[in-house]
């Protein structure tokens, strides 16, 4: 059975692509239509995996703190550690969530996220590496390689995600694209706590996606994306993508919580449903 958002992510490429049929200039139309789609596929499974690899920084900072690393966490996964001598590192954390379940903030997630820390989340300099076992949120497959380090400085937390040889396969099991890219976190909020559940960050940085066909989009977030710990997708901020000629963005709003993008590729506009 398809997943909610991929049955949403289905109508919203439909509409769009047969949207820019419509709009689509006269003069080598065929082949300005099928650049156009492509542009809308790449960036919408690029805006997908960055979503679903920024989920898994979510689930490894929460089971951290629930399990001692760091705090508390909100995961329906079993998380266990290959030592519980809280100094001792590196240390291997394996966050199990079965055959699936559903966590508070409604993300299905099932197989395994096998996290190796070199220290505390919290502490400067940590490196966790992340590997993926049969790993599905949504329906969606992650697989590849996800790395967080921790670059906090005086000001509060900080950290780069970095994504390699990452892929991200859909729900129907066939249609895959493959994704790296690297972002950098910078706290806005939260700084007087020592729950990750109350810190915002800002987030810069770029990526890059391709499809089964060879085909390869890069993105460049140009105003920072806002990252609320009180929201479950970006409220904020604005990423560009290029593919062959063709130019877009993504808009994420105005800073409201709700799970809505606006998707542009030439002249036309096209609302998005984001994927958590």
């Amino acid at each position: 059975m398809k997943s909610k958002f991929s049955k949403t992510l289905s109508l919203s490429l439909t509409a769009l692509t047969a949207a820019i049929v419509l709009f689509s200039c006269k003069k080598d139309k065929k082949e300005k239509t099928a650049d156009n789609t492509e542009a809308v596929q790449l960036s919408i499974a690029q805006n997908t995996s960055e979503t679903l690899y920024d989920d898994v920084f979510d689930v490894v900072l929460q089971d951290g703190q629930s399990n001692n690393v760091a705090g508390k966490g909100e995961s329906c996964a079993t998380v266990t550690l290959n030592n519980t001598e809280p100094n001792t590192f590196p240390k291997v954390m394996t966050i199990d969530f079965g055959t699936g379940c559903i966590s508070s903030n409604n993300v299905t997630r099932k197989g395994k996220l096998i996290a190796t820390l070199s220290g505390k989340i919290r502490t400067a300099g940590t490196v966790i590496s992340v590997a993926f076992e049969n790993y599905y949120v949504n329906g969606y497959k992650l697989e590849g390689s996800f790395s967080i380090t921790n670059n906090s400085g005086n000001s509060g937390l900080g950290f780069t995600t970095q994504t390699t040889n990452g892929k991200l396969i859909y729900p129907d099991g066939t249609t895959w694209f493959t994704h790296s890219g690297t972002h950098t976190l910078t706290q806005t909020a939260g700084a007087g706590t020592v729950t990750f559940t109350d810190d915002d960050f800002s987030l810069t940085g770029n990526g890059t996606t391709a499809s089964s066909a060879g085909n390869s989009l890069s993105t460049n977030i140009t105003t920072a994306l806002i990252k609320k710990a009180t929201c479950t997708n970006i409220v904020s901020g604005v990423q560009a993508f290029t593919y062959n000629s063709i130019s877009g963005s993504l808009n994420y709003g105005d800073g409201s919580c709700d799970n809505l993008a606006t998707l542009t590729v030439g002249l036309y506009n096209q609302s998005v449903t984001l994927p958590r």
